[in-house]
């Protein structure tokens, strides 16, 4: 009985070991969740931390984010990795997702045209009643990023079926408290969750209106603890504090007490965190976007500071692998290729017209890539907001949708811009111009134009551009009344006259998108001049005058000030009908061409005629001064026919490290051939260097020209160049 007793307890001993090592084995691993704070440039530190939990192994079960920290939360939830996720952030144009108004090649070419063409670098949009916008930047770029990140995951119900759960936080402004967004579109939740008051619109979702998160949950501990995780790893940033001598101005006021609140919420859910890793990233701002390299590598090394910690997560080599395969085999990922199923709008105009439009240029199948070339170009034209697209599926086939957002109220756009020119021997003229555009509400692409110029050739030009049906043909009846001077510095005296134009103008045209525009029709009305000058036995006599012609606009340039690429063409044909009729061809352009990342090349050119025909002293055509044979004085040649031409280099590679400016450097040669009338042909050429650098104020130039017979002008502009006021 004894022995039997011992055997027992001998075989006991041997299974309990090898039974609860079997327990163990087989017991559920602890899950872990991230938790990833706001902070704009600086939340770039959480691609760091995330990149040190792949290479040491250690899961993310669950992942929760607001602002910065919510988008590259998305991102990996979706199952980028951290590697890829520091491509994106390496290789994206942030100066584009977060710009204010649509560059300048994407703007529509109505905005291109001479008379209301963009050359100053600020838009300010108002809303209903003149009050000020919801935000300065509709997020257009940065949709369309989401939306190509995220188009694998258009149709899932709950962000819990993305490869990791995920949720992020928004702040809802109707009831003042935090909004968890956990299902739904995720481009527009993550959009949303990055909504900054000011400087981003809010996202409509639903009947909220939602803003940045970090107002009220900065730091979504809690969140990530609701989402049925055992370990939380909380992130977060911390820039360097605005110092006590600088909280003595408005603005510093005011970013710290926003510092503050944020901060306070944030310290609140530090306290739910099982492990802490604070990034510090020093000097760097939040809008350090171009330092994106040396925050992750910041993130980074906050992480290794807390390996211990972490490093007691990690998971076996073959666990992990279980783990990997697990995640991966819930990613989905669709063509990106297909054709384009549905458009849709809250308006329904806007809707039906943007649907036409956009089908029309998708054809039958269209890419990723293209579709948000499409995308782009209408957003700039139509003044809409943003729009995303997702991947859909109906009964036997799948593609695209895409979804514009609607325009909350009538907008108005107002773009001033600044010249001032100082020349020797020539006046000086300075002139403010007001371009601006008023867009109703439920319109697509029709908007009422406007320019106001006052100063030295003071003008007020009114158009409405009504576009067919999302079809590239419209309709364009306007006025203008203008005050030119025109010069005479052919005698001893120089002569100031003047040309009153009071005139309407009406067009039927094709092109109502970016780069390219074709008018025909008219302008009519009355030109009355300061005093009656004759000039080759043509007198000039203050007339009615009908100008039946064709128009053209051609415009592709990165910018409406200084270009570095691209083709610009203004130009007009057709019948003067007057007291002295006359035919008349008139266009001027130029292009550049990059050769390196700091060099372009350029050629200028333009060209006038009235075929032969003489022509009064107001209606000749005119050159000298700015970019136009800069060596003489501005208007210093009147022509019946004239043709310049030049080309040039401009150098942008000067960065003066204790320099504030960025300067540029140019030069060029002109040459042209003109035709005097009575004083025969002319030829005149130019040769210049200058000196320029963008300010608040526009292009600022300083230029010396030199003559055919080596005498110098010397000229400072302030505000154009390029593109003359």
């Amino acid at each position: 009985m004894n022995f039997n007793i011992v055997r027992y307890l001998a075989i006991l001993l041997l299974v309990i070991p090898s039974s609860l090592h079997s327990q163990q084995a087989s017991s559920p691993r602890k899950r872990v969740g991230v938790a990833l704070s706001g902070g704009g440039a600086l939340g770039l530190a959480h691609i760091g931390v995330l990149k040190y939990l792949d290479e040491h192994h250690i899961p993310v079960d669950a992942i929760a984010g607001t602002s910065m920290g919510g988008l590259i939360g998305g991102l990996y939830a979706t199952g980028h990795d951290a590697l890829h996720i520091q491509e994106i952030a390496r290789q994206a144009k942030w100066s584009d997702l977060f710009r204010a108004t649509p560059k300048f090649d994407d703007r529509p070419v109505a905005e291109k045209q001479q008379w209301n063409r963009i050359t100053g670098e600020y838009t300010f949009r108002f809303g209903k009643g003149l009050a000020l916008p919801a935000g300065i930047n509709p997020g257009q770029q940065l949709a369309l990023l989401l939306s190509r990140e995220t188009l694998g995951y258009s149709e899932i119900s709950t962000f819990d079926d993305l490869p990791i759960p995920f949720r992020c936080v928004a702040t809802d402004l109707v009831s003042g408290e935090g909004f968890i967004l956990n299902h739904g579109s995720l481009p527009k939740a993550l959009r949303a969750t990055m909504a900054f008051p000011a400087i981003f619109t809010p996202v409509e979702w639903d009947d909220r209106v939602l803003i940045d998160g970090g107002i009220t949950n900065n730091l979504p501990t809690d969140v990530v603890r609701g989402m049925n995780t055992d370990v939380v790893i909380a992130v977060s940033v911390q820039g360097t504090p605005i110092p006590r001598a600088q909280l003595n101005t408005l603005t510093n006021i005011l970013r710290q007490s926003a510092n503050i609140a944020v901060l306070q919420n944030e310290r609140r859910n530090l306290k739910l965190a099982d492990i802490a890793i604070t990034v510090a990233v020093g000097k760097v701002e939040s809008t350090d976007f171009e330092k994106a390299q040396v925050i992750i590598d910041l993130g980074y090394s906050a992480a290794k500071q807390n390996a211990a910690a972490l490093d007691a997560l990690a998971l076996p080599p073959e666990e992990w692998a279980q783990y990997l395969a697990m995640r991966n085999a819930r990613i989905q990922k669709v063509a990106g290729q297909g054709p384009l199923l549905q458009v849709t709008s809250s308006q329904a105009e806007i809707q039906e017209s943007s649907s036409h439009e956009l089908m029309r240029k998708s054809g039958e199948s269209t890419s990723e890539a293209e579709l948000e070339e499409n995308l782009t170009g209408m957003i700039a034209a139509t003044g809409l907001p943003s729009a995303f697209y997702n991947w859909t599926r109906v009964p036997g086939q799948e593609g695209f949708k895409v979804d514009f957002e609607a325009r909350p109220n009538h907008e108005f756009l107002v773009q001033p811009s600044l010249f001032y020119q100082v020349s020797n021997g020539d006046a000086n003229r300075f002139t403010l111009r007001l371009e601006g555009a008023v867009i109703p509400q439920d319109a697509y692409k029709s908007r009422y134009l406007a320019a106001l110029a006052i100063g030295y050739d003071p003008g007020l030009r009114f158009e409405y551009y009504q576009p067919f049906d999302g079809s590239p043909y419209f309709i364009a009846p306007g006025m203008l009344i203008q005050r030119t001077h025109m010069l005479d510095l052919s005698g001893p005296t120089k002569l100031d006259n003047t040309r009153d134009r009071f005139a309407g103008t009406a067009y039927f045209g094709m092109g109502t998108w970016r780069s390219a525009q074709f008018r025909v029709g008219a302008t009519g009305g009355f030109d009355d001049y300061s005093e009656r000058i004759t000039t080759d036995n043509v007198t000039a006599r203050s007339t009615a005058f009908v100008n039946p012609e064709i128009a053209w606009t051609v415009n592709n340039q990165d910018s409406g000030a200084l270009p570095t690429r691209g083709t610009r063409i203004n130009g007009s044909s057709g019948w003067s009908f007057r007291d002295h009729s006359y035919p008349y061809l008139y266009a001027d352009g130029d292009h550049f061409w990059p050769v390196k990342k700091s060099t372009s090349i350029f050629t200028v050119g333009t060209v006038g005629t009235s075929f032969g025909r003489k022509l009064t002293f107001y209606d000749q055509f005119i050159t000298g001064g700015l970019t136009s044979l800069d060596a003489y004085r501005y208007q210093e040649f009147h022509a019946n026919t004239l043709l310049t031409s030049g080309a040039g280099i401009m150098y942008r590679g000067l960065r003066p490290e204790t320099a504030s400016i960025r300067p540029f450097l140019a030069t060029w040669y002109e040459a042209g051939c003109l035709d005097l009338g009575s004083q025969g042909w002319r030829t005149a050429q130019s040769a210049s260097l200058g000196i320029f650098t963008p300010t608040p104020m526009g292009l600022t130039g300083l230029v010396v020209s030199f003559n055919e017979h080596g005498q110098a002008r010397f000229r400072f502009s302030l505000g154009s160049f390029w593109n003359r006021p």
